[in-house]
Parts: C-alpha cells; structure tokens; sequence
C-alpha cells in the first residue's frame, strides 16, 4: 500500500496538469468516434468541475482540485468502456487505478458518483441539456473554456499533521460528499 506521501504526490502530479486534462476532455466532445454514453460522462465531468461546491472546494490551495482531477480520470475510465478510443481519454483512463489507490474502500463509491454526474444539473445543465441543446452546448462551452483559464494549480499544502493528516482530511471529506450524496 502507497503511504500518505506518495498518494499525495500522485494527486499532486494530476492537480498540476488539470486544465491541460480538462481541456483533452473537452475537445473529446467533439470528436466524431466517442459514443453518446462516453460524451454523457465526459460532461457530467466537466459539469461537476464548475460547481464551486464540489467535495474539495476550489478555494482550497492545491488540494482543492483533487477531485475535479480524479473526476476527469474515472469518467474517462467510464468513457473508454463505452467506447471512446482517444489517445488522450485512454491516457487518463490508465490513471483511473492510482485514483482508486488514493480514494481506497471510498474509490467504488467515488466511482458510482462520476457514473451519476451526467444527471446532476450544474448551473441549471445537465449532461443531456447540454448534448442535445445548440444554445445550452454554446454556454458550456463558453463556461468550460473560462473556468480552465482561471485553474490555478498550486501544491498541496501539507500542515502539522504531515501527509497523513492531509489524506485522512481528503478522506473524511470525500466520505462527507458520497454519504450526502446518498452513495455510502
């Protein structure tokens, strides 16, 4: 088992290419050979990356992109098992397993959550809104391409209670979220 150092430099090294991920998510939209359940997960991913009010939020120096981080990864898992075949989903995809490292017995909770997203409405959107609509996909868009502008990676700051402290907060946190959320 990872210790709490090496968890939190693999969340570290997704915080830090999150918008770049993002971005690889975003374009995957439109792309021609991602089935329709793929591109449902992959918004609901990006949805869940605007909702200020998410399991860590953004405020939060480093840490608080944690979660859109491991969110893009499993709903490209997601997206992969349904057919997206894109170097750059399959590449996040392969993370998915170091997420589930990091999340341990909250990583198959974690995963039915990314699984509900499309249905979770995000600034008054859901996935299928936003899919099926011009008007609706033209605000996303327009809402996705700020909000990886104004990403501000930084490093997970780790206080008197060290690594461990960080992760058993991550934890706590996340287990907050999944039994709000119905999931535990």
């Amino acid at each position: 088992m990872a210790t709490a150092a090496d968890q939190l430099t693999t969340l570290q090294g997704f915080i830090d290419s999150v918008a770049a991920d993002a971005r690889s998510v975003h374009a995957a939209l439109d792309h021609g050979d991602v089935p329709a359940p793929a591109r449902r997960v992959l918004v609901g991913a990006l949805n869940y990356g605007l909702d200020l009010l998410d399991i860590f939020p953004d405020h939060y120096t480093g840490i608080g992109l944690a979660d859109d981080a491991a969110v893009l990864r499993l709903a490209a898992r997601h997206a992969v098992h349904a057919g997206a075949a894109g170097a750059e989903l399959r590449r996040l995809a392969a993370d998915a397993p170091l997420i589930d490292g990091v999340f341990g017995e909250l990583a198959a909770p974690l995963d039915r959550l990314v699984a509900q997203l499309p249905d979770r409405a995000v600034r008054g959107r859901t996935a299928d809104q936003i899919l099926t609509s011009k008007d609706v996909r033209v605000l996303f868009d327009a809402d996705v391409q700020r909000a990886v502008v104004a990403l501000r990676p930084g490093p997970i700051e780790v206080g008197v209670g060290g690594a461990e402290g960080v992760m058993r907060e991550l934890l706590r946190m996340t287990q907050h979220a999944l039994k709000k959320a119905g999931l535990l």
